[in-house]
């Protein structure tokens, strides 16, 4: 029996085996450079609309890559932009080879229409997915298309950097710091493995995405993560590499976010996770996955207030309806996979449909985390911190964690760590380059919350931070270390 959910996969162009996605792409005028090769090693991807002001730090990462343009397909794959980005690139393509510029007659409404023009036109071994905004380190894709050479995997992931306004940070940290894998089975991956996988950082074999005929879904968000996620199902496997390769640009002049993160937006990434969901066998990926993006979508349309959808009552009941609509049949309890207790009170909130509670939790909460990241207030029980109580019958929320140094002395550092996380380290790493290399260091667990930990001969608190590493990949820094530090030393 055909299911109104059932109609909605196919008016989205979900099906794996319907050509629809195929047929319904707009027409393009192409033109490429004077030297194209027909059998690159590489096709690269790009999704542009009116993207004219980063244009030129994407393509300069490209015309320099060490793997040599003889190596590459650039695809230029314009969504009819009303900017100059076609003039942009126009002088690329008459002084560099690889360069093919499609520019499609009608714009598609989101990234998904260049994309599959892309998958129908690529002529490489790998597939990588660029957006017209980010950019690649110079050895991105000699390095990407190596691992995967060396490993026989269809799917590699590799370290991805976030640039907001020149400051750098590391996304997606489980990319980076679990080090060097190849034929990694994609269900020994940790749930926080699952909190990206956008385009960014990933390279395919071709093949994979031919042969199981994958394509982007005609929707402008969640698209790229259900695609990704359906290449890894049918990987099975990936190979990761460490090296960083990939810069996400999230400047604050780039398209407003938050402000995206709309109705339709909930309803799209829920109709993406029912399919999911209704396709795919149950296990350990699957749940993870899942939980992972309900947690993400409970943050957003649960407990952020700056959004394009306003937040009342009435949003919430909203999301709580839709929820179950596209996920009221998953089988498992997704909360013990979410990273704080703001998130899984939510979720016991939304499970018992008690919608007016979870109003009056969220606007009480917002009090509480001022009085603590503003003031400095807490309560604790135990061992354990909580975020101020305010009145009796408020529901407890703990903090993730909390860290104080107790002295310093013959360089070891003692200190107090207090969390329901598991800790499975303390580090030190440049502070104008917290993605590079750390130093992980010995320590000594002398009680239940009682640590001492040996600092380098020359460690220097001006230059170095020293944090406390969790097993959901998070960190905190330990209150008081510079003043113990300082006076000790």
């Amino acid at each position: 029996m055909i299911t109104a959910l059932d109609e909605e996969f196919e008016a989205y162009q979900y099906s794996l085996e319907s050509s629809v996605w195929q047929e319904s792409l707009p027409t393009f005028q192409f033109y490429a450079s004077e030297n194209v090769s027909s059998t690159p090693k590489v096709s690269v991807i790009i999704a542009n609309f009116n993207n004219e002001s980063y244009l030129n730090n994407m393509m300069d990462s490209l015309v320099q890559q060490t793997i040599g343009l003889e190596q590459l397909q650039i695809m230029f794959i314009d969504d009819k932009s009303t900017d100059d980005s076609l003039e942009i690139i126009r002088p690329y393509v008459e002084h560099y080879q690889s360069i093919e510029v499609y520019a499609l007659d009608q714009n598609t409404g989101g990234a998904h229409g260049p994309r599959n023009v892309g998958i129908l036109n690529a002529r490489g071994d790998y597939l990588v997915f660029l957006d017209a905004d980010d950019w690649y380190d110079l050895d991105a894709l000699r390095y990407l298309s190596q691992l995967l050479d060396a490993s026989g995997d269809d799917f590699a992931v590799s370290g991805l950097v976030q640039s907001r306004n020149g400051e750098i940070s590391l996304k997606s940290k489980p990319y980076f710091y679990d080090g060097d894998f190849k034929n990694r089975s994609i269900q020994d991956l940790p749930a926080e493995f699952y909190g990206w996988l956008g385009p960014q950082a990933i390279m395919l074999r071709r093949s994979l995405v031919i042969e199981n005929e994958l394509h982007f879904v005609n929707q402008r968000v969640a698209d790229d993560v259900t695609f990704f996620y359906e290449a890894m199902r049918f990987a099975k496997t990936i190979t990761q590499g460490k090296e960083l390769t990939t810069y996400l640009n999230r400047d604050a002049d780039n398209v407003s976010l938050s402000k995206s993160i709309n109705r339709q937006f909930m309803i799209s990434w829920l109709r993406a996770l029912s399919y999911i969901n209704m396709t795919f066998p149950d296990d350990i990926s699957k749940e993870r996955f899942l939980a992972r993006r309900i947690e993400w979508l409970i943050h957003d349309f649960c407990l952020k207030r700056d959004i394009g959808y306003k937040f009342s009552k009435m949003r919430l009941q909203d999301f709580k309806s839709q929820l179950d609509r596209y996920l009221g049949t998953i089988t498992f309890d997704p909360s013990p996979y979410f990273r704080n207790d703001f998130r899984k009170t939510a979720w016991q909130y939304l499970t018992k449909n008690d919608i007016s509670g979870l109003y009056r939790f969220i606007l009480l909460f917002s009090v509480r985390w001022v009085l603590n990241r503003k003031l400095g207030m807490k309560t604790r029980k135990e061992d354990t911190y909580f975020f101020p109580q305010l009145f009796r019958g408020l529901i407890e929320t703990r903090l993730d964690a909390y860290a104080e140094a107790v002295s310093y002395a013959d360089g070891k550092i003692k200190a107090k760590v207090f969390s329901y996380k598991e800790v499975v380290g303390f580090e030190i790493y440049d502070i104008k380059r917290p993605y590079g290399t750390r130093m992980q260091l010995i320590h000594q667990r002398e009680s239940e919350n009682e640590y001492q930990i040996t600092l380098p001969d020359d460690y220097d608190d001006n230059k170095k931070r020293f944090v406390v590493v969790f097993e959901d990949y998070s960190e905190i820094g330990v209150q008081d270390f510079r003043k113990v530090f300082i006076k000790e030393d």
